[in-house]
């Protein structure tokens, strides 16, 4: 599976606190009007998009695994613990520029849906360097799923890590996102390419005094 039909897994992304099991909608956070982060006013922690990243990894041909990457626009918790992650699908990287073109054209066809976005609650006191399982909603060219991923976080100097406890499975197929994965098979000459795809993020935030 090309590096670009590999990066359209993902993102069913997820990109990430990326997920890994579906947990049902009444679970999900309360959803949000737009894509526009919190107030300024209301914000406590700013996402720096310079050291945060979702990274995950594709197979082709029943064993050829391959990395990729996705970056975020923007990203912030604000007083009332609401978490908002916006991904910037066009920065998908795939390492081969015909692949990051396919995947951005064929696959999240970012001309049409240029974001993705990422949304959860989350309560005080949350324990630092320890698995914590967080429920969150993702929404992807205009489709909304939600689930659960453990995170690992660390916390100090005005500054906090989020980082993914395990890799995350995600599936195209949450997305009905299976004939665009075909497409980029089909393209690449490909025998096969995995609908699953196995996710980590890193989210740096830094306190906004």
């Amino acid at each position: 599976m090309n590096k670009i039909q590999r990066s359209a897994t993902i993102i069913c992304l997820f990109l990430a606190l990326v997920a890994c099991q579906q947990t049902p909608q009444s679970k999900s956070p309360p959803a949000k009007t737009d894509e526009t982060p919190p107030s300024v006013e209301k914000v406590l922690w700013q996402l720096d998009t310079t050291k945060s990243q979702i990274s995950y990894i594709s197979t082709k041909n029943g064993d050829i695994r391959e990395h990729n990457t996705l970056r975020f626009l923007t990203g912030s918790i604000n007083a009332d613990k609401e978490v908002q992650l916006i991904i910037d699908v066009n920065s998908i990287d795939t390492h081969i520029d015909i692949r990051n073109q396919r995947m951005r054209e064929l696959f999240f066809e970012t001309e049409q849906y240029p974001t993705a976005r990422i949304e959860t609650s989350i309560a005080d006191n949350l324990p630092l360097m320890t698995a914590y399982p967080i429920e969150y909603r993702l929404t992807l060219k205009d489709q909304q799923h939600s689930f659960q991923s453990p995170v690992m976080i660390h916390s100090g100097g005005g500054e906090m890590m989020v980082t993914s406890a395990e890799p995350v499975t995600v599936n195209a197929s949450t997305f009905g996102l299976e004939g665009a994965l075909d497409k980029l098979r089909e393209i690449a000459g490909l025998n096969s390419i995995s609908p699953e795809i196995q996710v980590e993020y890193k989210l740096h935030f830094k306190q906004i005094k």
